[in-house]
């Protein structure tokens, strides 16, 4: 198969050569065509060392002979036998820089294929650092409470509870963790019914957190990863029972249609975004001159982490072909919501488009 240039050459060279001797006069154009070929056929397929330079001495001294030939005979004038040494000289100028373009091409592979390899790895060491941790923390954090069951209030009480805290911490690094490896995986694309995927959700957060847990149905199934889907919704749900305190705090998980396009999002009544957050998130005040990329690196307040959770989520919009909003719920907390159409589109650039409305003072 990686031959089959060579071939074509070779038939061509030869039918060059038999139309120089066959054309006294002429043999200028059949000379040049062949050359032409051998141009055509090197750059389409990668050719041995050896198959190259013979082909190339072959060729040179049968249509050289020929050319020489004709120049002694007085068919052609001596001028002519100058095109031997210089289409040589061209042919191996072209060779050595496809030689060079094919190493550059083989090294530019061999370094994304190690640099694959090695994103795979720490994919998969963070990925199973978080899982095997897991199950140490929930051991961790059960002996913790039965501590704190069992001992009367006080300074040996508050030990217990700053530990308990900085264990839900951690655990809430390592679901992040795995959820971030999740986001950006290629996974499979189905069918999903939202509005199970939003059951599903709010049943789980409820064993974990005792909030007000509403879900807002819309009946529409749409072509996207599940698991994907999830983690985003995760994301929004650990979000907004950072900044949900109370038991009668509501957390609402909602899927609204729109025209070719659904809006997914969680609310809360929570303290909710301040007006500054949301300028900051629409690129105005004091990063209006920033990127959209960088737009997210604004939105912070006291209770903020690392800040990845809202870019992951909007880069999974992103890809879609749509954006993440804010803006203030019903009860005057937070509205986050992954705009999707319904039709995956070209992915556009990142963006983070606020809903301009009266948010109260204080920041989520």
């Amino acid at each position: 198969m990686r031959q089959r240039m060579v071939v074509v050459w070779t038939v061509v060279a030869t039918l060059c050569a038999a139309a120089m001797l066959a054309l006294p006069g002429s043999e200028t154009v059949p000379y040049h065509v062949g050359w032409a070929a051998f141009a055509l056929c090197f750059g389409l397929e990668q050719w041995s060392p050896r198959a190259t330079w013979i082909g190339l001495g072959l060729y040179t001294v049968v249509t050289g002979g020929i050319l020489v030939t004709r120049v002694a005979n007085g068919v052609l004038d001596w001028q002519e036998t100058t095109e031997i040494p210089l289409m040589l000289l061209l042919m191996a100028l072209m060779i050595w820089h496809v030689r060079r373009r094919q190493q550059a091409l083989s090294d530019l592979t061999e370094n994304a294929a190690r640099e694959r390899a090695e994103s795979t790895m720490r994919e998969l060491l963070t990925l199973r650092t978080s899982h095997e941790m897991r199950s140490p923390l929930m051991i961790s954090r059960g002996y913790v409470e039965m501590l704190m069951d069992r001992t009367p209030a006080g300074e040996d009480l508050a030990d217990l509870q700053v530990v308990d805290e900085e264990l839900v911490r951690l655990t809430r690094v390592c679901e992040r963790l795995v959820r971030s490896m999740r986001v950006g995986a290629d996974l499979e694309v189905t069918a999903i019914d939202v509005d199970a995927v939003l059951r599903q959700t709010a049943q789980r957060w409820s064993m974990v957190a005792q909030r007000a847990w509403t879900v807002e149905s819309s009946g529409i199934t749409l072509e996207c990863s599940g698991e994907r889907l999830r983690a985003c919704l995760d994301t929004l749900v650990e979000n907004a029972l950072r900044y949900t305190e109370r038991d009668d705090d509501t957390v609402l998980l909602y899927a609204r249609p729109m025209r070719d396009a659904i809006a997914l999002g969680v609310a809360d009544s929570g303290r909710g975004f301040s007006t500054e957050m949301l300028r900051t998130a629409a690129g105005q005040g004091v990063v209006q001159n920033q990127g959209p990329g960088e737009i997210l690196d604004g939105v912070r307040d006291d209770l903020s982490q690392t800040g990845l959770g809202l870019s992951l989520v909007r880069d999974v919009a992103t890809r879609r072909g749509g954006w993440l909003q804010l803006g203030v719920s019903p009860w005057g907390g937070a509205d986050v919501a992954m705009i999707l159409p319904l039709v995956p589109q070209v992915p556009v650039a990142p963006m983070l488009r606020p809903v301009q409305t009266t948010a109260p003072a204080g920041s989520a």
